[in-house]
């Protein structure tokens, strides 16, 4: 029986030492507006990963159509404007069907600005020497009529002659006519409905070149920004395609670069705009760069590289955080490296935001 006893001794502990812990905890929850907190302390590092790259952002230029490269103007390293065309891909055809709509362009226009224009001076002048020419031939025979009415009464013209002038008399009537409406014509504005087929025929010639420019442009692979080229990917002859796209040159403005890291969730409070920061890199052995932290992101993600380190933990929630480094900074473009956000030795404390 001892030994029963001495295990409802040993139960009775136990149950009083989690009954005391309870009541332990449950006093420090209820009085934790009273107690300090342990915050981090400010002078902890703050490292994390990061990579280089241009302030403008590495642009990379690929390919709109399939087709095959006929021109690659530039090299690696060479500096690019805004605008400026990298490389070529063949567009000889679209050339020539742009020659030809912009032909028929000019075919348009030129109807539309003689139908308004209507006939030219000299058309209208000699379409009124016509028209005085009939009026004076009209004249004429009726004044011949009228003679030979006259002297049939007197039964010395035939009825034959008197047939003849009156003949001649309608004749010179109708062509007196004819020739004052088409004088009319010539000096009558264009019909509204004639102005109208002939604007829609230029508006659809100009469309047509429209859409073969925007063919040939297309063709065209054209630096966005200023700076240089930093990769190139294709020579001229090689084939590209546009599904998926082809990447042909990566272009970026080296004179200003940053590093784009991943901070960790738990390190974010210690980081803020405007901080200072030292960068560093294993191929640079005991050099230290100097930066400014630009920007903070605004919502956590996944890390956006690796290190490689055999610890490294790649589910961890980070928020991307841009530094600017010094313009004397001179780093190639992708080169990892450590970014120390609060050290020490800068004799700055960690800011907050």
């Amino acid at each position: 029986m001892r030994w029963k006893s001495l295990i409802i001794m040993v139960l009775a502990v136990g149950v009083a030492a989690a009954t005391f812990q309870f009541w332990a905890e449950h006093s420090a929850v209820v009085n934790a507006g009273t107690v300090p907190v342990e915050r981090s302390r400010p002078d902890r590092i703050v490292a994390a990963g990061g990579l280089v790259e241009p302030v403008s952002e590495a642009r990379d230029l690929a390919a709109g159509v399939v087709g095959r490269l006929v021109k690659m103007n530039v090299g690696e390293g060479d500096e690019v404007k805004a605008g400026d065309i990298v490389a070529e891909i063949e567009n000889g055809d679209l050339k020539a069907e742009l020659a030809a709509a912009e032909a028929a362009v000019a075919v348009r226009a030129n109807e539309l600005e003689r139908l308004l224009a209507g006939a030219r001076e000299q058309e209208r002048g000699e379409a009124q020497a016509a028209v005085r020419e009939a009026e004076a031939i009209a004249r004429m025979a009726r004044l011949t009529f009228a003679r030979r009415h006259a002297l049939g009464d007197k039964s010395v013209a035939s009825q034959e002659a008197i047939d003849q002038a009156r003949s001649k008399l309608d004749a010179s009537e109708a062509r007196k006519a004819v020739l004052a409406e088409r004088l009319s014509l010539l000096l009558a504005p264009p019909r509204s409905e004639n102005v109208a087929i002939a604007k829609a025929n230029l508006a659809v010639a100009r469309a047509r070149v429209d859409q073969v420019s925007a063919q040939i442009e297309k063709t065209l692979i054209r630096s966005p920004i200023d700076g240089l080229i930093l990769k190139r990917y294709r020579r001229a002859g090689e084939t590209v395609t546009n599904l998926p796209p082809t990447l042909i040159a990566t272009v970026g403005d080296i004179a200003q670069l940053r590093v784009r890291a991943d901070v960790d969730e738990a390190d974010i409070a210690l980081v803020a705009v405007g901080q200072s920061v030292w960068v560093t890199a294993d191929g640079y052995h005991g050099r230290r760069f100097m930066g400014t932290v630009t920007k903070k992101g605004l919502q956590f993600g996944r890390k956006n590289f690796r290190t490689e380190q055999p610890a490294e933990h790649l589910d961890t929630n980070i928020l991307e955080v841009l530094i600017d480094l010094q313009t004397d900074a001179r780093l190639p473009i992708g080169l990892r490296v450590d970014v120390i956000f609060n050290d020490p030795s800068q004799q700055s404390s960690a800011l907050t935001q």
